[in-house]
């Protein structure tokens, strides 16, 4: 059996959860004998060749997608409008499919690969699975923030929407790792004739040291790992976390692992010895910090589907404090207790000094995650994932 995965971005361009998944799909098919083809972008003048794996074969199809925060704001509205019938990103895709020829495609973030990709699937007739990650068919940015939501409601988004809905049509099955998500889709009327499953992202499980950190040297460390954009409110953590440092005699810490376009920022915010901002660093060497952490702050200010740092964290044994938005919700469903207010720095200190004052509840806290974690292992993921495939 072939499969084909197309999603926007993939190793070495990887940026976010989406990213992290696809890797995840691709290196568990292969590890059961099914051959499997990525396609993704590169930036456009950054030439990698075709890179062939063991059982994966990797597509670069140069794009300006990787590089489209940096254009103007009106170069990137026609973009988007270019983007959504890319013709000839479309072709190459078409051409790639032909070559191949797989038993089934399982698409993901297509932004800068063309919309136009789920006709040519269907007309290919080749079966069709689509992952939603976050809001890109409803509006460019695949964002929403905390308190702008009428944004998805205004005539140039209905609009966007409706094209999108076109385009997409219905998938034969349709996936989404959350709830929340999926519903947003289907208040918008996508998917109509879709399967529609919901299927919580794979969690590679970490080992959690016995003796911890924080044991060692009596600093209590915080962490904070993803994108370093203002909307996933890595700012307004540092804002928060600098208030802390006031209101609290202990010794702590907040190590940032990350990269992104507010990076100089918080570099100038983060004047003193309490926060460590470490950059971009590779999956292996984020799961060493987060087995060294004491817990880990999600405090997105954008409503977020299903974050996988969240599934890391639980499986290193780590608390997580984190946003009460979107599908983190049902990620830490028994962990209700540990959501605070989206942008609420009184609600997120609060959270932050109870944990501190109450350090043997984190045994408590990690204990149940760590089982709960286990419903979302990679084996028990692909078996769902296979079965669906197979009953297409």
């Amino acid at each position: 059996m072939k499969v084909c995965l197309i999603n926007n971005l993939c190793k070495p361009f990887n940026r976010g959860g989406a990213e992290t998944v696809v890797e995840l799909i691709s290196q568990g098919f292969s590890a059961q004998n099914i051959e499997v083809v990525v396609i993704s972008t590169r930036p456009f003048f950054n030439k990698i060749p075709l890179s062939v794996g063991l059982k994966i074969k990797n597509y670069y199809l140069p794009s300006v997608y990787y590089d489209l925060d940096k254009l103007p704001i009106f170069v990137r509205f026609f973009w988007h409008l270019f983007d959504l019938f890319n013709f000839y990103i479309c072709n190459k895709v078409k051409n790639i499919l032909k070559k191949e020829q797989p038993d089934v495609v399982i698409t993901h973030n297509l932004k800068g690969l063309s919309y136009l990709l789920p006709i040519v699937i269907k007309k290919l007739k080749i079966k069709h699975l689509h992952y939603i990650h976050d809001i890109q068919l409803i509006h460019p940015s695949g964002l929403m923030l905390y308190g702008q939501e009428r944004q998805n409601q205004k005539f140039l988004a209905k609009i966007y929407q409706a094209i999108c809905r076109w385009l997409f049509a219905s998938p034969d099955v349709v996936i989404s790792p959350s709830k929340w998500l999926l519903g947003y889709y289907l208040d918008k009327k996508f998917f109509s004739n879709s399967k529609k499953i919901v299927l919580p992202n794979p969690a590679p499980l970490f080992t959690k040291s016995k003796e911890s950190n924080q044991a060692k040297d009596g600093i209590f460390k915080f962490i904070y790992v993803g994108q370093i954009e203002k909307h996933k409110g890595i700012i307004f953590l540092i804002k928060v976390f600098n208030e802390l440092i006031k209101k609290t005699k202990k010794d702590i810490k907040l190590i940032i692992l990350g990269d992104g376009s507010a990076l100089s920022d918080i570099k100038k915010m983060a004047g003193n010895s309490h926060i460590n901002i470490l950059g971009r660093i590779d999956r292996e060497g984020v799961a060493e910090y987060l087995r060294q952490a004491d817990c880990l702050i999600a405090p997105s200010l954008c409503y977020e589907n299903s974050p996988t740092v969240i599934y890391e964290a639980f499986s290193a044994g780590l608390p997580v404090i984190a946003s009460r938005i979107g599908g983190i919700i049902e990620i830490m469903k028994d962990s209700q207790e540990m959501l605070f207010k989206p942008g609420d720095k009184e609600d997120l200190i609060n959270k932050m000094l109870w944990l501190l004052a109450n350090q043997e509840k984190l045994r408590e806290i990690s204990q149940r995650e760590l089982i709960n974690i286990q419903n979302f292992s990679l084996e028990k993921y692909f078996k769902k994932l296979s079965d669906i495939m197979f009953n297409i």
